[in-house]
This record gives C-alpha cells, sequence and structure tokens, in this order.
C-alpha cells in the first residue's frame, strides 16, 4: 500500500481564518465579493433564506467549465496574482467550510457550459466534493453561484442587516454615490458594480463632501480620489445640553480601498487627524496600492521596497488631503512651520559634514550618504583632464503634510542616470557631469501601527522616518529641543545600519562628536 501525506484540513482552514482580522462570516462575504470582483463580474447578488438555511451569492463574472471548477475544490488551488485583483483564491466558499452542512457551487462558463458540485468537511481530514446536475440558479450568459447551507439558524449570514454592514464596510467605494471615485473604479471594471441584497440595491449616499483627487508626485496625473465629509457639531448642540452622546459618522476616519475594498480606516494610518477626528469621516480610492497588499489583502506590506512605496503613495494623500480638511474647516495647527527647508538647512549641513567626516572611519556610510558634483565648479585642470569638486550630500525634507515641497528626480532623469552610470553628457561642452544622487533623505510621520509607536523612527533604503507620535518627539518639540531630536535618531538608526551586531553606543558616541565639531566649526549652534 502507498504511503501518503495527509493534511488536517480543519486547522488548515481554521489557520487560515486566523489570518483575518475580521470575524469569519464577515471574511466569507468579502472574498465571495473580492473573487467576483476578479472574476469580472458587475452584479452581485446575496439573498439570505432563513427558513432553508442557506446564504446565496449569485454573480454574473465569467463562470467556469468543468475542469475549472474540478480545480477549485482543491484547498491550495490558486490562479491570483499579487498586484491583481482583491480576491484570494476562492476563499469565501472554502472557509465556508467551517460553518456549513454543505456548499453547493454552479456555474455557466464560456460556450454555455454548464457545471454544479457539492461539498462538505465530514473531518478534520477529509472533505469530499462531487459532482451534481446542475439546477439552472445562473439563467442567462456566465457566471457563479454560490450557496452555503449553514449549520446554525442563528448565523449572522442569514442577519440582513449583518450582511449589509458587511458590505458597506468592506466596499464602500463600490456602493457610494461619488463622481470621482466613480471615474477611477471605471478604469478598473469595464461596467459599474451593483451588489444586491434579498433583491434590494445595496446603496450609500453622501451629503455635503469636500471632494479631492490625488496626484502623482512626478507627473501630477491622478492616481485616486476621494472625498471628506464633517457632521455637523451645531446640530448636536441639544444632544450634549441634555447629556446625551453626540451622534456621530459610524466609521469615522479616512478608510483607504483599492479595487473597491477598504484595506484600512481611522487617522492614524495617514499621518494627519483634524480638529474632531471623530466627526470627519470618508475615503480614497487608491488603486496602485493592490501591488502591495498582504496575502489576505487585509494589510499592505512591511518589507523595504514595499513600505517605501507605501509611504511615498501616502505623502500623497497627504497632500491631497490636508487641503480638504482646511476648506471644511478642519486643519489643525500642529507648527507645522518649524519643519519647513530653511528651518531645517543648518541641521542639514551640519550632519552632512558629520557624515562626510566619518566615511573615512565608517566606510559603509558611503551608499548612504551619496554625493554630488557642483558643475559650476567643474573645470579643466592644467593638464587637460577634468576636475570635480564633490561632497557627501544629506537632504532634510518634511513630508509634504508637514509644509514641506520636496522634488524628486524625474523618470527621466533617472532613466539617463542609470544608462549612463550616473554620468551626463554636457551637451555645452565635451566634458561630463554627475548628475545629484539623492543621498540620505529625512522626513516625519506619525507612525499610526501599535507595533511602531515605540519607534523614534525607522530607515527605509535610503530614507530616514522620524516618527512624530513619539512622546519624545512631543517633548522634544516642547523642550524646543527637536534639532537635537534628529539627530539622536539619525544617528540610532544609522548605527543598526552600519555596524549591526556592535556596541551602537560607540558609533552614536562617534557621530555626535562629529555633528558637534561640525555645529561648532558653523557657529549654527541652537
Amino acid at each position: 500500500m502507498a504511503n501518503e501525506t495527509r493534511v488536517n484540513l480543519k486547522h488548515l482552514l481554521e489557520d487560515l481564518r486566523d489570518a483575518y482580522a475580521s470575524s469569519l462570516e464577515e471574511v466569507v462575504i468579502t472574498e465571495l465579493v473580492a473573487n467576483a470582483l476578479d472574476s469580472g463580474a458587475s452584479n452581485i447578488s446575496f439573498s439570505c433564506e432563513s427558513q432553508g438555511r442557506a446564504f446565496r451569492c449569485i454573480d454574473n463574472g465569467e463562470g467556469m467549465n468543468r475542469a475549472q471548477l474540478r480545480s477549485y475544490h482543491n484547498i491550495a488551488a490558486t490562479t491570483k496574482e499579487r498586484g491583481f485583483g482583491i480576491g484570494f483564491a476562492g476563499v469565501g466558499a472554502k472557509l465556508a467550510l467551517l460553518v456549513a452542512e454543505r456548499v453547493l457551487t454552479e456555474s455557466r462558463g464560456k460556450h454555455g457550459t454548464r457545471c454544479a458540485a457539492e461539498w462538505h468537511l465530514q473531518n478534520a481530514y477529509r472533505a469530499p466534493w462531487k459532482f451534481v446536475p446542475f439546477s439552472g440558479l445562473i439563467k442567462n450568459g456566465r457566471g457563479t453561484s454560490v450557496t452555503i447551507f449553514l449549520k446554525e439558524e442563528k448565523s449572522p449570514l442569514l442577519d440582513v442587516a449583518f450582511v449589509e454592514r458587511t458590505i458597506k464596510r468592506h466596499f464602500y467605494p463600490l456602493i457610494v454615490e461619488h463622481a470621482g471615485i466613480r471615474k477611477i473604479l471605471s478604469t478598473l471594471y469595464k461596467k459599474p458594480i451593483t451588489v444586491t441584497l434579498n433583491s434590494r440595491i445595496v446603496r450609500e449616499e453622501i451629503g455635503m463632501s469636500q471632494d479631492f483627487s490625488v496626484h502623482r508626485e512626478k507627473s501630477r496625473s491622478i492616481v485616486g480620489a476621494g472625498f471628506l465629509e464633517r457632521a455637523s457639531i451645531d446640530r448636536n448642540f441639544w444632544a450634549r445640553f441634555l447629556g446625551r452622546e453626540p451622534r456621530r459618522p459610524q466609521d469615522a476616519g479616512l478608510k483607504i480601498s483599492t479595487y473597491g475594498k477598504v484595506i484600512k480606516g481611522g487617522w492614524e494610518w495617514l499621518g494627519l487627524s483634524p480638529k474632531n477626528p471623530e466627526y470627519v469621516s470618508g475615503v480614497v480610492e487608491v488603486p496602485e496600492m493592490s501591488q502591495i497588499l498582504t496575502t489576505n489583502k487585509a494589510d499592505f506590506l512591511s518589507d523595504g521596497a514595499s513600505l517605501k512605496k507605501y509611504y511615498r503613495m501616502r505623502k500623497a494623500v497627504q497632500a491631497a488631503v490636508a487641503p480638504a480638511l482646511r476648506a471644511l474647516g478642519e486643519s489643525r495647527d500642529e507648527g507645522l512651520d518649524l519643519r519647513t527647508p530653511a528651518a531645517w538647512k543648518p541641521l542639514t549641513r551640519d550632519i552632512e559634514s558629520a557624515l562626510s567626516e566619518m566615511s573615512r572611519q565608517f566606510p559603509e556610510l558611503e551608499s548612504l550618504v551619496g554625493e554630488r558634483f557642483s558643475v559650476a565648479n567643474a573645470r579643466r585642470g592644467d593638464d587637460g583632464s577634468q576636475e570635480r569638486n564633490h561632497k557627501s550630500e544629506i537632504n532634510i525634507t518634511p513630508s509634504e503634510s508637514r509644509g514641506g515641497n520636496v522634488r524628486e528626480p524625474t523618470d527621466s532623469e533617472r532613466d539617463v542616470e542609470s544608462a549612463s552610470g550616473g554620468k551626463t553628457l554636457d551637451t555645452k561642452g565635451d566634458s561630463t557631469k554627475r548628475v545629484k544622487k539623492p543621498g540620505l533623505s529625512i522626513t516625519f510621520d506619525a507612525f499610526g501601527e501599535k507595533s511602531e509607536r515605540q519607534l523614534l523612527g525607522k530607515l527605509v533604503k535610503d530614507i530616514v522616518y522620524v516618527n512624530t507620535a513619539h512622546p519624545a518627539w512631543q517633548t522634544a518639540q516642547d523642550l524646543r529641543q527637536d534639532h537635537y531630536h534628529v539627530v539622536i535618531t539619525v544617528g540610532l538608526l544609522l548605527a543598526e545600519e552600519v555596524s549591526p551586531g556592535k556596541s551602537a553606543g560607540e558609533f552614536l558616541s562617534a557621530f555626535l562628536s562629529a555633528w558637534s565639531d561640525a555645529s561648532r566649526g558653523s557657529k549654527r549652534l541652537f
């Protein structure tokens, strides 16, 4: 008898369920919608049938043929690619096995092919399925129907109010009446998306709102759209007067979505907040963010390259949201003028000088500091060779939401530099000059994740992010020592990068000494 590898399917499904922050029933609903969207569906219809304990989702997507339906029952099978769509390998129907007596899937694919199959979780190690007769739930065209026959009569999947709340919470951009968001989504979906529940269209209307568009920093092309709306605080006067709880938006904060699916909510992720955060809500749709979604599509990846893209896009959203908050009268003055480029320029030069001096002792700094060549001073030597004056460079650049106005190299400039090994031809003469390398950049962000709030900052490739949500930053501002706080943060982060496994204190001591000498030499002590 041949040996076989046996997998505890129940534990596998439970582990998959635990990868999501939402309840199992919410995951089933959101994954059914996501996979319908990925299949090209424009109509997604839900029905809750309490009498038969059946929860059903029918879409008009591409459908499946018999071979595809066979593969569909493989727990590990998937045709999904990262960065394309928001579904995850038919997880909705698969996780439903944990709460279902049986799951019936019917589909109509290309050329009128029809097929149906039924499966259930028999025990921890077996999930048998079989082809069954096609019942005709899909009347015309292509599409797929998933019917979950539930074990419990009081399952949330039979609660119409629960299903509707879940759809609105996780797919708000799909059901809200907003021209800007619909225009962005029209580039992803050929037809407007309609979601129905027990034959009633699920739709959300908004009141007076402040619309905004998200622009790519370099080309100014539109990469996202959204809106903010503010609940009237004045209308809650009598509620407060009578000691009642004032009316607030159900989900205050700004949601960020991609392909119509909400990924995050609140204000912490944005690094900006209004004067009255509990009264302001909204959503922003940014399709490009799908490229850095985690496997369960519930958060963004945290590796270096993904974080860099995340912060770049968040910066663009901040730049769009800040004027909208001002228009609503919700912009809070946090002393942002302190982080203008002019205010930081002296400190920039001193850190630059300190790192340049230290690069002799720590050659690893050269890749982080970068270098620039002065075009004005490039000249020919006596022997006809070209001389160049160069020095290391570090840029302190506040995030756009904090008053900065930072220009990054254009795509064409990067292409030229890459093709020429960092050099470009001087068209006015026979000399060459180096394109300015960005070097180390420093920007400011309020870290919203709980696991990051106690970090002074983080180093992502060649960018230092100073955490303005850290209590020490607030204290430093109160004591007017925020410059020194930046120096300490830069030193500690560079110590981890330059001398891993060694004493961070030794590097920090050397860095502070070099910075102190540079500051005294320039007479820019503060």
